[in-house]
């Protein structure tokens, strides 16, 4: 699958400025980065530099019968998603830009929801990275992925939360395996 183009990116960044912020946002640099797996956009409000996952907006849509929930919306094409997360992307230039906090406050909320995203996450599935750690909760099996391994022991927060009252419990300490690079 080929990338959309910087012009086709630059395009769709104008009509969802045009559509949902009149207009009125600064022009911004867009790059397709292959590093950013856990997000799938960021964006440098000060930079006014926004980076789009490939593996996550590229890749993951294998398949046309693909569709993962972004921002609250069913997603069934790449464009659509991309177009979800670029909208999400300026949200948080648009609070910059009006000299407010521009993380997921209240205002991004409120935001979200005027312009058809009634969340702010995704529900693409992250791809398994080539080396490090996953655990997971031996009550609910939710995993977690991380680079490194923990320190210490840790629990699963939703069990904590749900059943000891938001305390550390051991009993719900996450189980670790180190993830082994797949030989060819």
């Amino acid at each position: 699958m080929t990338l959309p183009s910087n012009a086709e990116l630059d395009a769709l960044y104008a009509r969802i400025n045009a559509r949902f912020f009149g207009g009125e946002l600064p022009l911004c640099q867009m790059k397709w980065s292959r590093q950013l797996t856990r997000a799938a956009g960021n964006i440098d409000v000060k930079g006014r530099v926004v980076k789009l996952s490939v593996p996550l907006l590229i890749d993951a849509f294998s398949t046309i019968e693909t569709s993962y929930e972004i921002c609250g919306v069913m997603c069934d094409s790449r464009e659509r998603a991309l177009e979800e997360i670029l909208k999400h992307e300026l949200i948080h230039l648009w609070l910059h830009e009006c000299g407010l906090p521009s993380g997921h406050t209240r205002e991004f909320r409120l935001q979200a929801r005027r312009i058809g995203q009634p969340k702010t996450r995704h529900g693409i599935a992250r791809p398994l990275p080539k080396s490090g750690w996953v655990y997971s909760c031996p009550r609910c099996n939710a995993q977690i992925v991380r680079r490194r391994r923990f320190a210490r022991l840790v629990a699963c927060a939703t069990c904590c939360k749900a059943h000891s009252g938001g305390a550390f419990d051991a009993r719900f300490g996450l189980k670790g395996r180190k993830i082994r690079a797949e030989s060819n």
